[in-house]
């Protein structure tokens, strides 16, 4: 088995900060990298802020505000991540630039580091070149990275099983929940769920079956409520699979199976309604800004998550 003791994060934004932030957390030597020194310092003002934030909703411990501080470092140079055991990539989502980065690890680190990609939608293998092709993998990081446990996992052509294996232990040993793919397929797990999801909730709007505000109570209120604990899977273990299967064959002929975005969503995007960003969605968000609204949200996954932890925990 793998040890892994020195984490390297490239890129400082939206994923990589809480990435790193949550490694340091569990004592792990990790060094942020960006080859920006200004993207750096927002870094470090955005781990401050979710420190705070996650101590006050008792998310952390002290000591793990404590080993934040003392196991995380930043650097504009490459040669930070020379003696890594696991570097993780999260950079935006151009393929050129995922190349790049990777063709400078390449040359940076250790022959038998681990070179993960956060890229929520690329086939990582098809882009980037590296000598060892078989440590590449993807590590698809969920935002925010600092709070939600989730990271898919996906293989790649050649890489072997123990060391899909090994990545799985060392994202457990820092309170993540792995799911791993055994090979690419696009969308991994989650989008491809949201986006199957998503299908039959706006085709139920755009029909008038439903109401927007009472497709989502629907969610909530049954699925929503169990999801923490329970998966789409294993619930039909409770309901009998004979019966799933008796139920589906009724309704599967009557599921929308659209291949564009829905006309709900076309109409959104033509009124300008594209949610918080516009400051108006299927909501009026008007009077408050964004970030007091991402402010919200996360303090609403980090309140269930506290109180789901143990039960993830006891599975």
């Amino acid at each position: 088995m793998r040890t892994f003791k020195k984490i390297a994060v490239i890129g400082s934004g939206t994923m990589g900060h809480g990435i790193a932030q949550t490694f340091a957390a569990h004592g792990y030597d990790t060094v942020v990298i960006d080859v920006k020194e200004e993207a750096l310092e927002t870094a470090k003002k955005m781990v401050a802020s979710n420190v705070r934030v996650m101590l006050e909703t008792q998310f952390i411990t002290p000591e793990q505000a404590d080993s934040t501080e003392r196991h995380l470092s930043y650097s504009t140079d490459y040669a930070a991540a020379a003696d890594a055991d696991f570097v993780v990539e999260a950079v935006p989502e151009a393929p050129e630039i995922k190349a790049a980065v990777f063709a400078s690890l390449d040359r940076a680190c250790r022959e038998d580091a681990v070179l993960a990609s956060t890229t929520s939608a690329m086939n990582v293998h098809d882009i980037v070149k590296v000598s060892h092709p078989e440590r590449v993998l993807i590590a698809h990081f969920n935002n925010p990275s600092h709070v939600i446990p989730l990271v898919e996992v996906v293989a790649g052509p050649s890489t072997p099983a123990d060391l899909l294996d090994d990545v799985r232990e060392l994202l457990k040993s820092i309170g993540k929940a792995p799911a791993v793919l055994k090979r690419y397929v696009p969308g991994f797990i989650v989008n491809r769920l949201t986006a199957a999801l998503l299908r039959e909730c706006s085709y139920l709007v755009d029909n008038g079956f439903a109401s927007a505000e009472d497709v989502d109570t629907a969610f909530m209120a049954n699925q929503g409520l169990k999801a923490s604990f329970e998966g789409p899977l294993e619930l039909m273990d409770y309901i009998g699979w004979d019966v799933a299967a008796g139920v589906g064959k009724f309704i599967y002929p009557f599921l929308c199976d659209d291949k564009q975005p829905s006309p709900m969503a076309l109409k959104m995007i033509q009124s300008g309604a594209l949610g918080i960003k516009t400051g108006k969605g299927l909501k009026d968000y008007s009077g408050k800004s964004r970030e007091e609204l991402n402010a919200g949200r996360t303090m609403r996954v980090i309140k269930i998550s506290n109180a789901t932890r143990a039960i993830l925990q006891d599975r």
